[in-house]
């Protein structure tokens, strides 16, 4: 009888809420879970919160919106996934930086790719969290790239930065997004040696 009573009392506890890190990444994971699961009309505050096991309260004292929290998942995605590091090259840094898209794509966390940008033209919000978020933070670190790579002597002072931060990843967007062919490290290889270096590199 006591250890059924001591089962009774366990069972009529509330659930400990997380907190911190753990609150976040149930967050992030109910965000993306939602947007790959049932689309991105059902990321709303209320359905993240359900999914998240939180309140909608918990979720509008950490952002503001629905805009600002989609930027805040999508950007983390981002940074973890994809490498932003020196390298000490600005060939091994390409290389990182496109091997960690493809990782990403083939990855389940992938699956949010397509569900976002096929949304962006009727969701005001989402296209701004993703543009000024995610790309916005991988055009700033294309910058400190190639600033790295003009400050190391292999990329010209006067590369046009608007197209050379654009190049590689570009490509395996559209492979991703519209063709469908495969993204193999072979491609990676050959896009970074042959198309992105000779782009960048001093003329002599």
């Amino acid at each position: 009888m006591a250890g059924q009573d001591a089962a009774e009392r366990l069972e009529q506890r509330p659930a400990r809420r997380r907190r911190g890190a753990h609150l976040e990444r149930a967050i992030r994971d109910a965000v993306l879970a939602l947007l790959v699961d049932e689309g991105l009309g059902s990321v709303t505050m209320e359905a993240v919160a359900v999914r998240a096991g939180t309140s909608k309260p918990v979720l509008y004292r950490r952002w503001r919106d629905r805009s600002a929290l989609l930027r805040d998942v999508l950007v983390s995605v981002a940074v973890e996934n994809i490498p932003h590091a020196d390298t000490g090259s600005y060939r091994g840094d390409m290389l990182a930086i496109l091997r960690g898209w493809a990782a990403l794509f083939a990855s389940p966390t992938g699956a949010v790719g397509p569900a976002i940008v096929g949304a962006m033209p009727h969701d005001p919000d989402l296209a701004r969290a993703f543009q000024e978020g995610v790309m916005g933070w991988r055009k700033s670190e294309m910058v400190k790239t190639l600033s790295r790579g003009i400050e190391r002597g292999e990329v010209r002072p006067d590369v046009p930065v608007e197209v050379a931060r654009e190049l590689g990843q570009a490509m395996l967007w559209h492979r991703f997004l519209v063709t469908g062919d495969p993204i193999t490290d072979d491609l990676i290889v050959h896009i970074v040696d042959e198309v992105m270096i000779p782009y960048v590199a001093p003329r002599t």
